[in-house]
């Protein structure tokens, strides 16, 4: 949700396509901020960022402010400063199609991936659901970096180049080679798999053990 209400993304996306879609999504000037909303049911059963389900405490979430609650959408709204209008038509909307477990804004839960990531138990829509019980919850989303896909340039033996040739004794993996990816973050985790993959690869060949490509 941005600041004026209104949602700009799929938020069943993966964490990089959303930030990519918030920063594009925010006025030339303006910070990129955005809001996730829900109802406090929705936090006790499932965590809302790091706060975490029942039974662990909620209080000190809204007491340190890293989670804001209002009883009605607009004072949910004035809360995180965000257009009270806007978000109560966004709501609107939204809980007029998720009765039926639609989203036909943005599509929420069409993939297997999107699936995956709900709860198998709600239907139709493991992604979707009305937000339309008080009191309701927001928490703040903002970018952050935690990693680069600009890494170091190696070869199949995980070996760096330079000029395009290999430096001896020297490889790279994970998050220090440069992303097979090619810039994209299909998912959370997924530069675990590259990382053992190659990690193993650069050990077989520091140790002269890798067998030639046939």
């Amino acid at each position: 949700m941005l600041a004026n209400g209104q949602r700009f993304c799929n938020e069943g996306l993966g964490y990089h396509d959303f930030v990519t879609a918030l920063l594009e999504a925010t006025p030339p000037g303006q910070p990129p901020v955005a809001w996730l909303i829900a109802t406090r049911a929705f936090q006790r059963r499932y965590g809302l960022g790091i706060s975490r389900p029942f039974p662990v405490p909620l209080r000190p979430w809204l007491r340190s402010g890293y989670l804001a609650s209002g009883p009605t959408p607009e004072a949910l709204a004035a809360a995180c400063g965000i257009d009270p209008a806007g978000l109560r038509a966004t709501l609107d909307g939204w809980n007029r199609h998720a009765a039926t477990g639609d989203d036909p804004a943005f599509h929420r839960g069409t993939t297997p991936y999107m699936r995956l990531q709900g709860d198998a138990a709600h239907r139709p829509n493991p992604c979707v659901a009305p937000i339309d019980r008080p009191p309701y919850l927001a928490v703040k989303v903002i970018p952050g970096s935690f990693g680069t896909f600009a890494g170091l340039e190696t070869d199949a033996a995980a070996r760096v180049l330079r000029d395009g040739s290999p430096i001896p004794g020297l490889y790279a993996v994970g998050a220090d080679m440069a992303s097979v990816m090619g810039g994209f973050y299909p998912a959370g985790g997924i530069n675990l798999g590259p990382a053992l993959t190659f990690g193993h690869i650069a050990g077989l060949h520091a140790a002269d053990r890798l067998e030639p490509a046939p």
